[in-house]
């Protein structure tokens, strides 16, 4: 029989109970919540204080349920029992099992016998003989396994870390002692003692370290360490230790302080045992165009922050600083590093209001390709302003600005101030609803202090420039009514515009940079841009798609049109290059880009990019880069990964230069991925050196080693 006072009561001792020994990082039941209880006979004896529940025990809260055969609850002791088979499980699919579950609400202490909990938020398996919980999240188990691989129970994982002994915090760390780390059970590397996470969130702890071997490092072994200072600021410290080359130590800080203040820090620094070791690796290669500007210290400083004060002003800063011009050769992470030619540092302040922006900026340059940077320009500061159109009171005219102040620094050459002002006033015009007709007036004033420069030291150069658009757009929309495509846009924008600027003396002014030349200018330029988009039915709603883009332009001068010619072999050629773009995504995972510039005299791309990338819902993707520039570069850049079968990927990569007839870099290698675990196996050839590497990654801990070595030099 069932009584409603004994199920009240049992209720509010189980509710009092319960949370001071759940088996999980949260409590297993919460006090606060009412509890249900069914169970095929209950009792309560006065005597003993006691009741007792038998028979499909199941006892529910919100998010949480524990099933038993039978339940004694001791009141006189605070002691509760739970015999025979013990299942728990909450809302997010964890789950406790166990034989016998005793809780003793006094010494506040619970023991699971035969205990396989599973945590389903981090993928985590532990089983031990007897559990005994010793805190709030803190147990002590024996004989203990932990896994991330998912097996039904009495099934061999096929990775496991086994303890004969382990404390286990949830939150925290899983320490174990008399440790193996195990394949299908059979025991690969002992350890005396060992530290797994058990954790939701980031902990302080050692990174898996990277060893590796290669003629020119010697044995390396890359060493880190994190320190979760607080759950806003973290930072890593790093030893990396490479017997034929040098010692490198480093600190990397990050911090979030508000949603508006944010940034991280690095500190790096490699003792070479001998540059000149390192350079002769790559003497085939004429030291990758870099000068030879490295000494046995090697270091670099990195600083970025961001301070938001307010909606309409922030701060930046960008640090980027290296000891040497070599430093990213030997030292920078991926194909976009090493090849960098030159980096900036930056610190800027903007000031946003009613359609303009201030920006201050201190700008520090250093060449890569350049041993001395005396003579590399250095703006500080930079500031501009700019202005977006504004109308002038009542009027139908609009004004709007790009004006800004420098002042260039080098140790060698022409140097100095430059102030540019550049207003604009335009009167846009509607014709009739079928095209909109602008014209603008710009007036030009640049005045220079100049230090160091034969044409004097007080510049100045005042020139004007006239603008004339015209533009229309023609729309259509195609209704297909297809089951995922119900419509098709088709828009067309062409553009008509005129340009002059007259000529003006600039012989006599510094060469910083484009604006120190305005070239006088009387062309027409046409243009035409389109799009073809899709709106694809997106369950109740709809999605937009761009299929096409396209955009192509080419300007006509006046000038060199109408100029007479020196000599009778003095062509005119007053058709400029033929500018177009076009992207082309035939699905969500598909893109063809082509960017380029066409010289229609002598029918030749003068310069040229273009791409591919697609991508399999299994996982297969392809993509390539192209990049030409006449007498300059010419470049492909390829990646791909192959799904040979559900649990191995094939991936290359390939940096090539057609300038040089040779490969910059090529990697091969294999990925095997397994539920819990995965493997890369790869080869690399650089131009300097040639690798062999192998990497396991266990799911749950992260990379658990790597091994990299040189086949030759």
């Amino acid at each position: 029989m069932k009584s409603k006072k004994l199920v009240l009561l049992i209720t509010l001792f189980l509710a009092l109970i319960l949370p001071a020994f759940a088996m999980a990082e949260e409590p297993l039941f919460n006090g606060g919540l009412p509890i249900e209880i069914d169970a095929d006979f209950i009792t309560y004896e006065k005597e003993t204080e006691t009741y007792y529940a038998r028979g499909s025990v199941e006892i529910r809260q919100e998010g949480v349920t524990l099933r038993t055969d039978e339940i004694i609850l001791d009141m006189a002791s605070g002691v509760a029992t739970a015999k025979g088979k013990v299942t728990g499980i909450d809302e997010g699919g964890s789950t406790l099992t166990g034989v016998g579950l005793t809780f003793d609400i006094k010494a506040k202490t619970a023991v699971l016998a035969n205990a396989r909990l599973f945590y389903a938020e981090e993928g985590i398996y532990i089983t031990g003989g007897v559990v005994e919980k010793t805190g709030t999240e803190s147990y002590s188990a024996k004989e203990v396994t932990f896994t991330s691989c998912e097996c039904e129970e009495g099934e061999s994982p096929a990775w496991s870390f086994a303890a004969t002994s382990a404390d286990v915090t949830f939150g925290e760390f899983l320490t174990g002692w008399n440790a193996r780390f195990q394949i299908k059970d059979v025991p690969v590397f002992y350890f005396p003692y060992v530290t797994v996470p058990v954790k939701r969130e980031r902990q302080t702890g050692f990174l898996p370290s990277e060893p590796g071997f290669s003629e020119l490092r010697g044995f390396v072994l890359d060493n880190s360490f994190f320190w979760a200072i607080s759950d806003s600021q973290d930072a890593t410290f790093y030893l990396d230790i490479e017997t034929k080359r040098g010692i490198g130590v480093g600190t990397e800080y990050r911090y979030f302080r508000t949603a508006e203040s944010y940034g991280e820090a690095l500190l790096y620094h490699f003792s070479e045992n001998d540059i000149g070791r390192v350079r002769e690796f790559r003497e085939d290669v004429d030291n990758l165009s870099r000068p030879e500007t490295a000494s046995n210290d090697r270091w670099r400083i990195k600083y970025r922050h961001t301070e938001l004060l307010s909606d309409f002003l922030n701060i930046k800063a960008d640090i980027n600083v290296v000891s040497d011009d070599e430093y990213f050769l030997d030292f920078g992470a991926g194909g976009d590093e090493r090849s960098l030619e030159s980096i900036e540092s930056n610190v800027s302040v903007t000031k946003s209001w009613n359609g303009y922006s201030l920006v201050g900026q201190l700008r520090v340059f250093n060449n890569l390709l350049d041993a001395d940077d005396s003579e590399t320009l250095q703006r500080l500061p930079e500031i501009t302003l700019t202005g977006s159109d504004k109308r002038i009171l009542n009027t139908p005219f609009y004004f709007s600005s790009e004006s800004s102040f420098v002042n260039f620094y080098r140790e060698e050459g022409a140097e100095g101030d430059r102030l540019d002002v550049h207003p604009r006033v335009s009167l846009p015009m509607s014709l009739n609803g079928y095209a909109d007709f602008t014209v603008s007036f710009a007036p030009r004033g640049t005045f220079y202090v100049v230090r160091n420069h034969p044409g004097g030291t007080y510049l100045d150069r005042f020139l004007y420039d006239a603008e004339a658009d015209l533009t229309t757009t023609f729309v259509r929309v195609f209704q297909t009514d297809g089951e995922w495509l119900s419509a098709v846009k088709h828009t067309i924008r062409p553009k008509l515009s005129y340009t002059y600027i007259p000529d003006t003396e600039q012989t006599d002014l510094p060469d910083f940079d484009s604006v120190d030349e305005i070239v006088k200018t009387n062309s027409i330029t046409y243009s035409v841009n389109s799009t073809l988009t899709g709106k694809l039915r997106e369950g109740g709603g709809a999605l937009y798609h761009d299929y096409i883009y396209f955009d192509l332009s080419q300007a006509f001068d006046i000038n060199e049109a109408t100029r007479k010619g020196e000599t009778e072999d003095d062509k005119k050629k007053p058709f400029k290059e033929i500018t177009g773009e076009l992207i082309v995504k035939p699905t969500t995972a598909t893109v063809v880009t082509g960017k380029g510039k066409f010289d229609v005299y002598d029918s030749l791309f003068s310069s040229f990019d273009a791409s591919f990338a697609t991508s399999t819902g299994r996982g297969d993707s392809l993509n390539l880069a192209y990049r030409f520039v006449r007498d300059s570069t010419s470049y492909l850049e390829a990646s791909a990964r192959v799904r040979l079968t559900e649990p191995l990927d094939f991936i290359y990569l390939n940096r090539y230069s057609y300038d040089e007839y040779r490969s910059l870099e090529a990697s091969y290698g294999f990925e095997y991925r397994h539920q819990c675990w995965s493997a890369q196996f790869g080869y690399t050839d650089r131009l300097e050196e040639k690798l062999l590497f192998v990497t396991f990654n266990l799911k749950g801990l992260g990379k658990l080693a790597g091994f990299e070595g040189s086949l030759t030099r």
